[in-house]
């Protein structure tokens, strides 16, 4: 389940709406056309912080009518939680305009 920040707010990163749970970050509107996921795959550990190095990133589509292999537009791996967030915001501006 999200957590709300302190402020009452949703976390969010460039204007889009940013959701943890677990090991996997969802980006975006769920209720779009598309949200990325972002599946953490391996940590570093920097004194008492884990901080991700290998993060797999996954452009999905919201079409109930798609099987579910055919909702995955796009899919990439990066290096570090600012690479993926970085590429799955490009995906989305793509993927979400109108």
């Amino acid at each position: 389940m999200a957590e709300k920040k302190k402020n009452g707010k949703m976390m969010s990163y460039s204007g889009q709406s940013l959701v943890r749970c677990g090991n996997v970050l969802y980006l975006g509107d769920m209720n779009a056309s598309h949200f990325a996921m972002m599946q953490i795959i391996s940590v570093e550990k920097m004194d008492d912080l884990e901080v991700p190095q290998k993060v797999a990133v996954q452009l999905v589509a919201n079409d109930p009518n798609l099987a579910l292999k055919d909702k995955i537009v796009k899919r990439a791996m990066k290096d570090g939680l600012y690479n993926a967030m970085n590429i799955a915001n490009v995906w989305l501006q793509q993927y979400t305009q109108s």
